[in-house]
């Protein structure tokens, strides 16, 4: 009994360092390997794309979500699934940015009839009432991006009040750039608001092969900047050109949120 007993404990004495290094060796491999992958991910150019419009319907972030890929959704407050998206997509690992309404100088595109355009015309109070109720309206949201705002991203004072609330509230701003002469993104930099801008709306034309087309040029794009981001809608042609070119497109980039982008 004794002797049985001390072969168990010389037994276990020898093999138990055998099992750990083995066991560790497995884990260090598998470590070796991640850290391979996240090396050839980190070299590749990286696009971080946003999609505008949302909260109108939850079928919308459904159809985005199929992507399966990491993004940013950018939600109009105050509609009727406004803040439903927000904390579903939050859940989904997705950044949630405010769509904030200014101004444009053609008000015939799409604007929600419950959404009031924050505008040069208006009182300051009405500013700073519209600023407050937008920017608080899904506190979940880590930035903001502008919805339209083609007449107002092109006036300073109006700019400064805006990105002065901005950087109250550390959020990040995105200037959407739907206008050449827009200086948002200059006076957010001078304001010391974290920013960027849009180098391109994907599906500025709603149409399959212009989208592929433009998809291909954002893509060159970001191989040259080395990572770029970029707006789309959750249309039909544009998830459809997505879909299809997504497979290809995981050996060019890698697609990121914004958070990831700022590296947040």
């Amino acid at each position: 009994m004794v002797r049985t007993v001390r072969i168990i404990f010389f037994a276990v004495i020898i093999l138990t360092p055998l099992i750990l290094y083995k066991s560790f060796e497995k884990k260090e491999r598998g470590r070796g390997d991640s850290s391979v992958l996240h090396s050839v991910q980190s070299q590749k150019p990286k696009i971080a794309l946003i999609f505008d419009d949302l909260g109108k319907y939850l079928e919308e972030l459904k159809e985005v979500h199929s992507l399966d890929i990491p993004l940013t959704v950018s939600i109009l407050p105050g509609l009727k699934f406004s803040k439903n998206v927000s904390h579903i997509s939050s859940r989904c690992g997705y950044s949630v940015f405010i769509h904030l309404p200014l101004e444009p100088r053609s008000k015939d595109n799409y604007q929600p009839a419950k959404l009031k355009f924050i505008s040069e015309s208006l009182s300051r109070k009405e500013i700073d009432s519209l600023l407050r109720y937008y920017l608080n309206y899904m506190r979940i949201a880590i930035g903001v991006n502008n919805h339209m705002g083609s007449k107002a991203t092109e006036d300073e004072e109006l700019m400064k009040v805006v990105m002065r609330e901005i950087k109250r509230k550390d959020l990040i701003f995105i200037d959407s750039r739907t206008s050449q002469k827009s200086v948002a993104y200059r006076i957010a930099k001078e304001e010391g608001v974290r920013c960027g801008y849009n180098e391109g709306f994907l599906d500025a034309v709603d149409d399959l092969k212009t989208i592929e087309a433009k998809l291909a040029v954002l893509v060159e794009k970001a191989k040259e900047k080395g990572k770029i981001i970029v707006i789309a809608h959750p249309r039909k042609n544009t998830l459809k050109v997505l879909r299809k070119k997504l497979p290809e497109l995981r050996d060019e980039v890698v697609f990121v949120t914004i958070k990831d982008y700022f590296g947040l």
